[in-house]
Parts: structure tokens; C-alpha cells; sequence
């Protein structure tokens, strides 16, 4: 229990201070308006249960905030349309300034998924029993005779060499 809350304290904190740190860079600018870098989602789904990711980017934007909840990430991923409503409010807080932006999702199919039974009429199933085939082996005989190895000898004969040489000291060698 004291762990959650201190997980909490930590984000939290950490929010704060990436908030703070964009306060700071927006502060010495000239322009602090929001305006929109990129905002790409799709506007029509096929089903409710679609899978939605939303791409968003301001400028002089501390952070964003949808359904109640603040964020700082740049794209919120939605994976069943039926856990939000059909129309979401975006709201990018800046420099004392706000922006609301509102999207609207429509799937536009339906899939209509009623129980349903199936019925098997005049269904014969033949059953035909397969035997495994049985491996038989015959006899074999095997008749090995008497092994031979059949070499012939080989013979080394050793020479004498004699090497020649001068013997010489470290005075010529150099």
C-alpha cells in the first residue's frame, strides 16, 4: 500500500518537472499561442471493437489531457472503440492557455453475432477398420570365413649425411 503511493508521489513528481522544464523553455519565447503541428487519426472505422491510434503534436504545449486523465505522451492508443465515447475532447494545456479539440469517432459496420445451431440430417459415417500392416522378416543367413589381411613388408633404409661448417663468433655474424 505505502509503495503504491510512493509510485505515485514519484510520477508525479516527475511530471511535474517535465512540466516545469517546458514552463521554462516557453517562457523566453516571443509566441506562446498553441498551435498545431500534426493531429492524424482516422475518421472512419470499420467495427466498435477497432483498434485507434491517435498522433498528436502542439507547440508550446506543457501537457495534454482527455477524459479527466493528463498525459505528456504525443499519441494515445485506444484498443476498443466501445470504451470511449463516440465523441472525445482533447485539451492541450500551454503558457496560461488552453486549446479543445474535439474527435469524433463513427464505426460504420456492425457485426451481428447471434447464437446459432447446426443440424446434421441423414449423416451416416462408414467406418472402415485399416490394419497396420505387420513387418515379417525371413531368415538371413550371414557366413563370414576366415579374415586375412594381406600386407607387404616396407623398408626404410637411413643414410648418413654429414652437414659442414664453419664455426664463426658474433663479430662476423654482425
Amino acid at each position: 500500500m505505502l509503495s503504491q503511493h510512493l509510485k505515485n508521489l514519484f510520477k508525479q513528481i516527475a511530471f511535474t518537472k517535465t512540466v516545469l522544464s517546458r514552463f521554462l523553455i516557453i517562457l523566453f519565447k516571443r509566441n506562446k499561442n498553441i498551435e498545431i503541428l500534426k493531429l492524424n487519426y482516422q475518421i472512419n472505422y470499420l467495427f466498435k471493437n477497432s483498434f485507434i491510434i491517435i498522433e498528436y503534436e502542439f507547440k508550446n504545449a506543457l501537457w495534454y489531457s482527455f477524459n479527466n486523465k493528463k498525459t505528456l505522451e504525443r499519441s494515445i492508443k485506444i484498443f476498443n472503440l466501445e470504451n470511449i465515447p463516440s465523441s472525445m475532447d482533447i485539451i492541450i494545456h500551454g503558457f496560461f492557455r488552453k486549446k479543445k479539440y474535439s474527435l469524433k469517432f463513427e464505426p460504420t459496420l456492425k457485426i451481428e453475432n447471434q447464437s446459432f445451431k447446426t443440424n446434421f440430417s441423414n449423416l451416416s459415417l462408414n467406418l472402415k477398420e485399416n490394419l497396420i500392416p505387420q513387418l515379417t522378416h525371413s531368415s538371413i543367413d550371414f557366413s563370414i570365413s576366415k579374415l586375412e589381411v594381406k600386407t607387404s613388408k616396407v623398408t626404410l633404409k637411413n643414410q648418413a649425411f654429414n652437414l659442414n661448417h664453419n664455426t664463426y663468433n658474433q663479430n662476423e655474424f654482425i
